[in-house]
């Protein structure tokens, strides 16, 4: 039973048959691989990869790890993907509203790219319209012909056997919404039965955009890359005054990816961010507050190395205050004053709330947002400037990246659903509260209403403080993970030729004479692109072989030469590791090659027809290597070369799939390089059991360490190709010689013989170096483990701290509510008091009361009797009168004690 409890779904322990999966993709023409939208299955970081056999569906654990998976797969389905020329189709489109439909009922979109259903809107209520607001973004589509979005009337979710009510369509043409800019318009419901002359029907308001961009292999921008890299801020100061503010979003975002991708991109953000300084000068309070490259630049860079950081540290809180009811308003003119002290008190807590999950999440701030940060604190204090940095920091951050996501979730991916009106309100105010905070601002007399806020402004001053000094400290910039997404630099330099080719054109010809060769570099890509068929490498196929024994023959030789001289620190041949007794049962890759696949060539990455060549950069073609960030070449292996072994945490079976299937969750790990390395073509993924306990085993590379981007030397680059096209070619020529080994080794000369002990000298001389290399890195990463030591003892003292501060807080509050309850009691006592004496006063008026009925009760008895002897008297008199007797001997009547009547006569 507690391995039981320790597995992630209880039906892989009872389904002995589905414990293992197997996805084979050496023998596939085609294969689809694509995300799927989290409309779709309900759950996020999906993708599915559909063969011949049918699909399968993963779940990843973050956006960045779904898409580095993808890629993998891609290259291990194209291994020959940057050396080829190849066209990408990119779809992004809004569903905003519409309008003429009956009110009081839900409404829904579901958008199918060529009759296939790729996402679905969430259900809203018609009010003056259906707003939906949602945004959709597509890429590595196949080609598109049609754009339909289906619309339905939600059904009540109470009878769950009524479907939704289909109303109708609409069909855009990819043709329709082609090119660089969005196409908004109001379209028309094709309805299935229309009803004529009753006025328009239901139209739905959509923006979309299809582009078809056409990359050329990796060696055809290698000068165009180089060129970028080296010289971006002098073009971005020619170019600013004539781009438009969403070309220059545009261009800041391909700048960005290229220079994440080259490594330089912390050197690009802060020397466009000192020019953006010294074009401000005193006039601090317009930094990013202008649609300037600087400004969109930094907005770009966030949204790609923040956008897991941001989920982990709003994305919980975000989607709490879509559920809540909670009523935040607090604007007297919008609310009675009876309801505002409540209101205030909501939105103060939601905004501790809010700051105290931002100030907490240094923990998992990004590693290279961190050295950013660092590197703008360290120039401005270079500059005799050090106030400042605070402000751009707490600006960049807040100002284009916190605050905006806080108002509007749904454009940062945190949500797909556009929020009511009542949370888009609240979300506003705790971004008006979040951002005066980062300012060091109170509210004033324009938002007067706001001003009770202010004590909580002046209150969480030193801890914004802090927590700014914590994300710019570059002594702990190492200690939180980096970025792990995957980048297409051939997409994104592709996308920067289009906009500069137009941008350029634009430009006077004295700008443009000091913008040096890129004008030519430009005309040479645009020359290329023009050209059908001259995106092919001419050397591209020119290694190959057929398959078969030479080509098993040469991967072997080259293997076997890394594994006796111990190189594989230099030259990376083998993507995946080997499998280890730890997690043999979790992966294998296998391909097949000729009859039989070799064991020397199971894990090698090229295709079946070229030969298994692999280069200091683990892979790549060599211009890929140019353009990469350098921190792979001369032996440094500062991560696994492949990704992580499949891992059975979290396993998924999503409902609208095969439902009898299991869906791993891979395993994310930072990967040396943009582009990921992967299995060959032949790979051969084996899905582990969910019955696995935890997660795979760490991959463990020969060296662990960190190191900051150096610029790629091409001298080295080309020494080591050269040195490996020439051991290929002295491989096939000794594979052409004969059959018999014994004579080929006859036939070897000595200059041969010579060469070759002069080639092992200098691998040796490698290996030396290397070896040096590894005892620095391994001295750096004690030094780094010491520090994260101290850091692990100071969050722990911290940690004390604050337990010990709860703590005492606790026990003030005990004492305070002791001495409560003690008020309470002796108040209760005084109360039982006042009543027993009360009592007493009532018990005692009502004996007086009772006594002085009896005496009533008995006059009352007195006063009939006395009543009744006058009524005799006079009777008595009447009668002597009529008699004509005098009364000479009067009666008196006398009271006796007893208050009885007594006659008494008199003579």
């Amino acid at each position: 039973m507690p391995r039981l409890k320790e597995s992630r779904s209880h039906e892989s322990l009872l389904s002995p048959s589905s414990a293992v999966e197997a996805l084979d993709l050496s023998m596939e023409e085609e294969v689809v691989i694509k995300p799927v939208h989290s409309s779709i299955l309900g759950q996020d970081y999906c993708f599915e990869v559909t063969t011949s056999s049918g699909s399968k569906c993963f779940s990843c654990r973050s956006a960045a790890e779904r898409d580095k998976w993808m890629e993998n797969l891609r290259r291990a389905v194209h291994p020959n993907k940057d050396n080829s020329r190849r066209v990408e189709h990119i779809l992004k489109l809004w569903v905003i509203e519409a309008k003429d439909l009956p009110a009081k009922k839900k409404y829904l979109c579901e958008l199918c790219l060529d009759d296939v259903l790729y996402a679905r809107t969430t259900g809203k209520l018609k009010t003056d319209n259906v707003f939906w607001g949602e945004h959709f973004e597509f890429h590595n589509l196949p080609p598109l012909r049609t754009v339909t979005v289906h619309l339905y009337r939600e059904t009540d979710k109470k009878k769950k056997k009524e479907r939704n009510s289909y109303l109708g369509l609409v069909s855009l043409p990819a043709a329709s919404v082609a090119g660089r800019q969005f196409v908004e318009k109001w379209y028309p419901v094709v309805t299935p039965n229309p009803k004529g002359g009753k006025g328009p029907g239901p139209m739905i308001r959509i923006k979309a955009r299809y582009q078809t961009i056409t990359i050329l292999p990796m060696e055809m921008y290698k000068e165009f890359a180089e060129h970028i890299t080296n010289h971006y801020l002098g073009l971005c100061a020619a170019l600013e005054p004539i781009l438009s503010a969403k070309t220059k979003e545009e261009m800041a975002s391909a700048l960005v990816h290229i220079l994440q991708s080259t490594g330089k991109v912390k050197d690009f953000l802060t020397d466009l961010m000192m020019s953006e300084v010294d074009r401000c000068g005193d006039n601090e309070h317009l930094i990013f507050r202008e649609n300037t490259l600087a400004t969109k630049a930094i907005e770009e860079y966030l949204k790609l190395v923040g956008q897991k950081y941001l989920q982990d540290a709003l994305g919980e809180f975000i989607k709490a205050l879509y559920e809540s009811d909670e009523n935040c308003e607090v604007d007297p003119s919008k609310c009675s004053a009876a309801d505002l002290p409540e209101h205030q008190g909501n939105l103060k807590m939601c905004c501790e709330l809010a700051f105290c999950k931002i100030i907490n999440s240094y923990c998992v701030f990004p590693r290279e947002l961190k050295e950013v940060f660092a590197s703008w604190r360290q120039e401005c204090s270079s500059r005799g400037r050090p106030d400042i940095s605070e402000r751009l920091i707490s600006a960049s951050l807040f100002l284009r990246f916190l605050c905006p996501a806080i108002m509007s979730p749904s454009l940062f991916n945190l949500l797909q659903e556009y929020p009511d009106d009542r949370t888009a309100r609240t979300l506003t105010l705790i971004a008006k509260v979040t951002q005066n905070l980062a300012n060091f601002a109170k509210f004033g007399s324009k938002e007067e209403y706001m001003s009770f806020m202010n004590q909580f402004l002046e209150h969480e001053w030193t801890n914004m403080q802090r927590f700014l000094l914590e994300i710019s400290n570059p002594e702990a910039a190492s200690n939180t993970a980096g970025f792990e997404g995957y980048i297409d630099l051939g997409r994104e330099l592709s996308s920067l030729h289009s906009l500069l080719w137009e941008a350029v054109s634009q430009l006077e010809q004295n700008i443009v004479s000091k913008l040096g060769p890129l004008p030519r570099i430009l005309r040479d890509v645009h020359t290329a692109l023009s050209t059908p068929g001259s995106g092919q490498l001419a050397g591209t196929n020119d290694l190959a072989s057929t398959p078969g024994s030479g080509s098993s023959s040469i991967s072997a030789g080259l293997q076997k030469m890394v594994i006796e001289n111990d190189l594989s620190g230099l030259i990376d041949f083998t993507r995946l590791p080997s499998p280890t007794p730890e997690n043999k049962d979790l992966f294998f890759v296998t391909r097949s090659s000729g009859v039989q696949p070799s064991p020397a060539r199971s894990s090698s990455y090229s295709e079946a027809n070229e030969p298994d060549l692999q280069m200091a950069n683990g892979g790549k073609s060599l211009s890929m290597v140019d353009l990469q960030d350098a921190r792979t070449l001369d032996g440094e292996a500062g991560s696994p070369v492949g990704p992580d072994a499949l891992t059975a945490d979290g396993q998924r079976t999503p409902p609208t799939l095969l439902s009898t299937l299991q869906y791993p969750r891979p395993s994310g790990g930072p990967l040396a390089s943009a582009s990921p390395d992967w299995a060959g073509p032949g790979a051969r993924l084996r899905q582990p059991s969910s019955s696995s306990k935890g997660d795979s085993p760490e991959l463990k590379p020969r060296a662990v360490h960190k190191q900051g981007p150096s610029p790629v030397s091409p001298n080295a680059l080309d020494r080591t190709a050269a040195w490996l096209l020439t051991m290929n070619a002295q491989l096939l020529e000794d594979e052409g010689l004969g059959p018999d080994p014994p004579h080929r080794d006859r036939l070897r000369s000595k200059e041969e013989l010579s060469q070759a002990e002069k080639d092992l000298a200098v691998l040796q001389d490698k290996l030396r170096i290397s070896t040096k290399k590894l005892e620095e890195y391994e001295t750096l990463f004690k030094c780094q483990e010491e520090t994260t030591q101290k850091l692990v003892l100071e969050y722990q003292a911290r940690l004390e701290e604050g337990e010990e501060r709860l703590r005492r807080q606790q026990e003030d509050k005990d004492i305070q509510m002791k001495g409560i309850i003690s008020r309470l009691m002796s108040v209760e006592e005084e109360l039982k008091k006042d009543h027993a004496e009360m009592q007493a006063a009532v018990d005692s008026k009502q004996k007086i009361i009772d006594a002085q009925e009896k005496r009533i009760a008995s006059l009352d008895a007195a006063n009939a009797r006395l009543m009744s002897a006058l009524t005799q008297l006079k009777e008595r008199y009447s009668m002597q009168a009529r008699n004509g007797v005098s009364p000479t001997n009067p009666t008196k009547l006398q009271i006796t004690e007893n208050g009885e009547f007594r006659n008494s006569s008199h003579c």
